[in-house]
């Protein structure tokens, strides 16, 4: 009886894994398929004699644009490839967690500042976390271009750390629209957007927050989120503090 209790399972989640797998696989078709689709689109119409070059450019642009798309996705999806066969490279040290963050917003400054979006930093300077400095702004980049995508402008996204028992807290606090809570438990899920229309203007992939979580888990820390619609999202991590804590 406990055998066949035991395979019942594993051929449940055999099962779990083949769709998934499929679901998967249909979606990198997908993703695949609509910058492909608007590059073709646009290099047919680029290449009609009859175009002004004022329209050409305009239309060039969009293929430059589609292509750049293209690429972070190709590149994320690598990069996400590595983490699974653990070839993804994470080198810790003693790092001061505002200097990071600071070089993080000064870089995204003047984005924010085309949209008409305030950004604040909150982070006391003796604040410091047991991080890889690449990695670690490289979650801040996706968490804070995550947060611009769902804000208005005259919205503030506010970012913050702590110190808290041994361990380094940061915040990423934005006051969009948020996020359902039926949707709250899948949004680290590869490919799985809130926005289900997938349309040009809500920009992403779906990966950005799989490959965040996945480089908090091999810092040895953990991400949640909070949020409910109407009332703006927060992304907290929780990294090692200190050289004893890795």
């Amino acid at each position: 009886g406990e055998l066949a209790a035991a395979i019942q399972t594993l051929a449940r989640d055999l099962e779990h894994l083949k769709n998934e797998r499929n679901d998967f696989l249909a979606n990198i078709a997908h993703e695949l398929r609509t910058p492909l689709t608007y590059i073709k689109g646009y290099a047919d119409i680029a290449s009609r004699s009859s175009l002004t070059s004022k329209d050409r450019e305009h239309y060039l642009n969009i293929i430059k644009e589609e292509s750049e798309q293209l690429t972070m996705l190709v590149k994320n999806l690598f990069a996400l490839a590595k983490m699974d066969q653990n070839q993804f490279s994470i080198l810790p040290e003693q790092v001061k967690l505002c200097d990071s963050l600071d070089k993080v917003i000064n870089r995204l400054h003047p984005v924010f500042e085309e949209k008409e979006v305030g950004l604040e930093l909150e982070c006391p300077e003796e604040v410091e976390g047991w991080v890889d400095p690449e990695r670690f702004q490289q979650v801040i980049l996706n968490l804070l271009d995550n947060a611009l995508k769902h804000s208005t402008a005259g919205g503030t996204i506010h970012v913050s750390s702590n110190q808290k028992e041994g361990r380094a807290v940061v915040k990423v606090r934005d006051e969009g629209s948020g996020i359902p809570s039926e949707e709250l438990p899948f949004i680290f899920d590869r490919l799985y957007r809130v926005d289900k229309s997938r349309s040009r203007a809500s920009g992403g992939s779906g990966l950005g927050l799989a490959i965040v979580k996945e480089i908090i888990r091999l810092h040895g820390g953990q991400i949640s989120v909070e949020s409910s619609l109407g009332n703006g999202t927060t992304f907290i991590i929780d990294l090692p503090g200190g050289e004893n804590n890795d």
